[in-house]
């Protein structure tokens, strides 16, 4: 661990051993076994009766909403019949009975062109369940790569209840997205899964936050954050095949949203106001007042880049070739 005065990141403070990982990444942990358990029961998405129960919507509901649509329309067919040369009295109540079907007609489609229908009727489970579905074994082991990657930062800062309270948040929005992403007809809006979209939010989370924290204790490093926003772009291209486009924008910002009023909370707004400062201050001077010792950069160069000296040789560094941060 660093003797540094600001506080240690998270990465520095890792568990020594198994007992210690089990205790203090608990909620990360359960959720690739529960991701990885569901991926091989339903055989990455191929068994789709026992996946049923995690879509947002059953697709099993789904077909007997709409056999009865069928069986409500075709009954509203031979009532039309009846109905037109139906006798006075015998005719009122065909019509009534007609009124009758085209309200459970009505009613049935409503259900067919709502995502939400399963949710409705107390299955709340289903506005999480989606992100432990994977549809093969590609998809489960990236989601389980960068669910670790960014679990480990967040889990070990922030304790296991907040960390899930922020994973529950995050999948319930990107899984809302995602569901209404396509319209109505939920076979086509909710037969989808994956930890994508949380994955995207933990990403957005430790990305605002770190840039607007007055004291961050983890960053990003370029590269990630070049490969997230990359991929998150190539999805909507459509050239990858069908991907969960709305859960995966809408958990980046959901989760960039949080981090930003995490940080701003702590007094992220004194930071941006020195920022604006110092970079008003950078255009009337022409002499750089930091360079890093290792690339030679300055607050010219880059103006968002924050500069430290190392408490090991007292030389000054841009964040990214701070000693500290690379032991």
């Amino acid at each position: 661990m660093s003797n540094r005065p600001w506080p240690p990141n998270p990465r520095d403070a890792r568990p020594r051993n198994s007992a210690d990982i089990a205790g203090r990444l608990m909620v990360t942990l359960l959720l690739m076994f529960v991701s990885i358990v569901t991926g091989v029961l339903t055989q990455l998405g191929d068994q789709s009766r026992k996946a049923d129960a995690f879509f947002m919507a059953s697709k099993k509901r789904y077909e007997d909403y709409n056999a009865l649509a069928r069986e409500y329309s075709a009954a509203i067919d031979k009532l039309d019949d009846s109905v037109k040369g139906a006798e006075v009295l015998k005719g009122v109540t065909a019509i009534q009975e007609l009124s009758k079907w085209q309200r459970a007609l009505k009613e049935a489609r409503e259900a067919l062109d709502d995502p939400l229908v399963d949710v409705k009727k107390g299955q709340v489970w289903r506005l999480v369940t989606p992100m432990f579905l994977h549809f093969g074994i590609l998809h489960l082991a990236f989601n389980m790569m960068w669910l670790w990657k960014f679990g480990v930062v967040l889990e070990i800062r922030f304790k296991s209840l907040r960390f899930l309270a922020l994973v529950l948040t995050v999948a319930a929005l990107s899984d809302l997205a995602q569901g209404f992403w396509g319209g109505p007809k939920f076979t086509a809006s909710t037969n989808f899964g994956g930890m994508s979209g949380v994955n995207y939010g933990l990403f957005g989370f430790i990305l605002l936050r770190s840039k607007l924290h007055p004291a961050p204790e983890f960053s990003m490093n370029s590269e990630t954050v070049a490969w997230m926003l990359i991929w998150l772009v190539v999805c909507f291209t459509g050239t990858v095949g069908p991907v969960a486009n709305a859960a995966h924008l809408v958990g980046f910002l959901s989760g960039a949203a949080i981090g930003a009023g995490n940080a701003i909370q702590a007094g992220g707004w004194q930071v941006l106001r020195r920022r604006r400062q110092f970079r008003s201050a950078m255009k009337s001077s022409a002499t750089a007042l930091h360079r890093c010792a290792t690339c030679g950069k300055t607050e010219h160069d880059d103006a968002s880049l924050e500069f430290y000296v190392s408490t090991t040789d007292d030389q000054e560094y841009c964040q990214p070739h701070l000693p500290e941060n690379r032991s």
